[in-house]
């Protein structure tokens, strides 16, 4: 693995665990056993190693959803996978890491905020255009107003302002809050189905 490549899997996972605002430059040569020196040799500051780490994070999104797209037999399928994405991707995060990155790092949270309107709210808006047309989700639900509303709450999910981090982990919050939209636009057809995918 190139250096460039382990400083910026090391410090990703420094600052999902402790927060982007609490790593130091420091905090990442000591960790990774090298001179600060060296990490200026591939970036300018913390701000661009976050940038390009959030840059790799929107192009591993888009294989993972692409990937969903790909072995899911329904749209019900798909769903319930991705809290399995959720489960691995989020047990390890401080919520406070997405809120530090909004307030400290505005280059690296732009292409967050582009990458949601474009990538994530149209594909929102696929699935459940695609759950009606399978009987799994109802007619009647208003496309737009819904997946605005999930990608908001993804968001809202870490904010330990509303969801305080020793009531509840950042995994529980954001299954409850998935779950919950599922079953708010499921038919009949789709809970039995949805129900099926559930651990017994």
């Amino acid at each position: 693995m190139e250096i460039k490549e382990r400083i910026i899997k090391k410090s990703k996972e420094l600052f999902f665990r402790y927060g982007v605002k609490s790593v130091t430059m420091d905090d990442i040569a000591n960790e990774l056993g090298i001179s600060k020196k060296t990490i200026y040799l591939h970036f300018e500051d913390k701000d661009d190693i976050v940038y390009q780490l959030f840059l790799g994070e929107m192009v591993e999104d888009k294989c993972e959803w692409d990937d969903l797209y790909n072995t899911s037999s329904n749209v019900i399928e798909r769903m319930v996978k991705s809290m399995e994405l959720i489960k691995q991707a989020f047990s390890e995060v401080n919520p406070t890491t997405l809120f530090d990155i909004k307030k400290y790092h505005p280059r690296a949270w732009n292409i967050f905020q582009e990458h949601k309107q474009r990538f994530i709210l149209e594909n929102l808006k696929k699935d459940l255009v695609e759950g009606i047309e399978q009987g799994y989700f109802r007619s009647e639900i208003k496309i737009d107003i819904l997946a605005k509303m999930r990608l908001e709450q993804i968001e809202m999910g870490f904010d330990p302002h509303i969801f305080s981090i020793t009531q509840h982990t950042l995994v529980e919050v954001q299954l409850e809050l998935l779950d919950h939209f599922i079953r708010g636009v499921l038919t009949n057809k789709g809970t039995q189905i949805y129900n099926e995918y559930q651990p017994k």
